[in-house]
């Protein structure tokens, strides 16, 4: 998956890339009824090619590893509220304790991607690197 940027700061080896999120329309706007706002977001990439603050960059991930990501990111969590939910239900015959317990297991898996999200990662797998300097 490659995507185009612009560095917002430089971090040693890495520099921060803000980058435009495309909407479902494809960003043509001016044929669009939709009122839509671009967003954009900065992800830290591998500065590989001494690219400096302001340069407009191409970026790239495995678009396997994305994928897996948005899979342990966007199903992941339902799929465990979903088996918690019914394993507690099953156990208790009690609703109540089963939705608790499934609000509490998706607190608690987020809780769990926030602190992974925090540690040393030594994996290139799912790293965005700089691939070529635009302009």
């Amino acid at each position: 998956m490659e995507q185009i940027g612009e560095i917002v700061e430089l971090n040693g080896k890495n520099a921060l890339v803000r980058i435009r999120r495309v909407s479902m329309c494809g960003e043509n706007c001016a044929n669009c009824s939709s009122e839509c706002k671009p967003t954009a977001t900065v992800v830290l990439a591998t500065n590989g090619l001494s690219a400096k603050v302001g340069d407009t960059v191409k970026l790239q991930m495995n678009s396997g590893a994305f994928l897996l990501l948005a899979f342990i990111g966007y199903i992941l969590p339902i799929l465990i509220c979903i088996g918690i939910y019914f394993a507690v239900k099953k156990l208790t015959d009690n609703m109540i304790i089963a939705d608790a317990a499934a609000v509490a297991s998706i607190a608690v898996t987020l809780g769990v991607f926030f602190v992974a999200d925090k540690l040393p990662h030594k994996s290139t797998r799912f790293s965005t690197r700089i691939i070529k300097i635009l302009r």
